[in-house]
């Protein structure tokens, strides 16, 4: 198993076990009912991880109730998605290479009050909850 495909397993028996979340084909993007959660696993040194444009059609503000968490080493960290997509995913931002459709990186700066810095406009920040596991547990299975 690859480094990478090791990374994206972290935590991942949590999701699906103790959320009750459903993994959508092999990707970041979980289920449950209209619950929709895009859940990153950044486990690198530099905190970095990537939102492509493709998985983030997936999601429908009118009909999804959607969320990102963020698998970051053994803590998670989370926000509403659509706040979270209207201000740190900008056109401006968006990168895309010709090997790889349209995408925005992002950076976690751990700290009291963690947030996430958009890579393309360091200025553009996002505070970010930090919920335990327990609070994540109740959280999502008082949801249908």
């Amino acid at each position: 198993m690859s480094v990478a495909s090791e990374a994206s397993q972290v935590n991942l028996d949590f999701l699906i076990n103790d959320l009750g979340l459903r993994q959508v084909s092999n990707t970041a993007l979980f289920r449950k009912g209209n619950i929709l959660v895009i859940s990153p696993s950044v486990q690198n040194k530099s905190n970095t991880f990537e939102l492509g444009e493709s998985l983030m059609k997936k999601y429908d503000p009118e009909t999804d109730e959607g969320y990102l968490l963020i698998r970051i080493k053994d803590k998670f960290l989370m926000a509403k998605l659509h706040p979270f997509q209207r201000k740190m995913m900008t056109a401006e931002t968006e990168k895309s290479t010709k090997s790889k459709p349209s995408f925005w990186k992002f950076n976690v700066i751990e700290s009291i009050i963690p947030r996430i810095e958009n890579n393309g406009d360091r200025e553009l920040t996002y505070k970010i909850q930090a919920p335990t596991s327990k609070q994540l547990v109740s959280f999502f299975n008082k949801m249908k």
